[in-house]
């Protein structure tokens, strides 16, 4: 094993380079005074990727020739971490102040058992976004697929309030864009589950470290810019197919590794019922919505 770090940064890319390059520019140019190791894991791009980051001394390029999605090229990546921490990292980030140090300052100074810890996120223009959740529940399907569109129909749909820490709050999990965990702590509780290719592997993770006594973190100080959108074209699928279907499929895995058999199965029996609002779309594809009908009959393997 090489030289210990505080912290090893690991960034998965795929066709991502437009944007990756600003995102170790910015690591680069506002971590100080902290060591650290920037590891990319490309997954088989065709975007001059693996051309342009073999040249580049910032950095310990991985390359899968392939695709393996985001959980299994962060896991590939740790192969090669040597850091007392993990950063993963999406390539559409910019770091705007000293982030990598605030986290491992705060790391080291809580007074807890500590899992995950990311931040408030941030678009260009500074507004607030997507930076945490609560563990997905079955519930939740009913009420964003059936009840919200029944709301939103009668004019009574008030959207929930997100709240945000002044300083740190719990929370249940952090977005994968920016999940800041010690290495001990996926030692004990395990890496990214191999079963999701996309989506719900950060949640489904953090339920463990929740499981095994872990607190789960939002930070206020550190600021991180997530350019949403402005990744990379992911093969010639419409966008629909391709976040609806993986989300679905993912969404499986999730509540199989989480929930009660019984529950699961019942869940999966229901859950065609509460798509009826892809099969009532007229946007959508007769192509399309067949491919979601199978889709619901998929079989799941863990």
């Amino acid at each position: 094993m090489g030289t210990i770090v505080n912290v090893s940064i690991i960034i998965v890319n795929y066709n991502t380079l437009h944007v990756l390059l600003p995102c170790i520019d910015s690591i680069v140019e506002q971590t100080k005074d902290i060591s650290y190791e920037i590891i990319v894991v490309d997954n088989g791009s065709t975007d001059r990727s693996i051309e342009v980051l073999s040249n580049d001394k910032r950095l310990t390029l991985v390359s899968t020739r392939e695709n393996l999605g985001f959980g299994k090229a962060n896991n590939k990546g740790l192969e090669y971490a040597h850091g007392k921490y993990i950063f993963f990292l999406n390539s559409d980030t910019l770091l705007k102040n000293n982030a990598i140090k605030m986290l491992y300052d705060f790391a080291e100074q809580y007074q807890g058992q500590l899992g995950a810890v990311g931040c408030s996120l941030e678009d260009r223009q500074g507004n607030r976004i997507h930076s945490y959740g609560h563990f997905p529940k079955m519930s939740d399907d009913f009420r964003i697929l059936l009840w919200t569109p029944i709301q939103k129909g009668l004019h009574l749909y008030k959207a929930p309030v997100i709240t945000y820490p002044d300083d740190w709050m719990k929370v249940d999990y952090v977005t994968g864009a920016d999940l800041f965990v010690g290495r001990q702590v996926l030692d004990e509780c395990g890496t990214f589950h191999p079963a999701f290719f996309m989506y719900f592997e950060e949640s489904e993770m953090e339920h463990r470290f929740m499981s095994h006594g872990f607190d789960n973190i939002l930070l206020n100080a550190p600021r991180i810019v997530h350019l949403e959108g402005e990744g990379g074209k992911d093969g010639n699928a419409s966008k629909f197919l391709r976040d609806t279907l993986r989300q679905q499929k993912s969404e499986y895995i999730y509540f199989k590794l989480t929930e009660p058999r019984w529950k699961y199965y019942l869940y999966r029996i229901i859950h065609p019922i509460l798509r009826q609002t892809v099969w009532l779309n007229p946007n959508i594809s007769w192509a399309d919505k067949w491919k979601c009908v199978k889709q619901l009959f998929v079989r799941i393997k863990i």
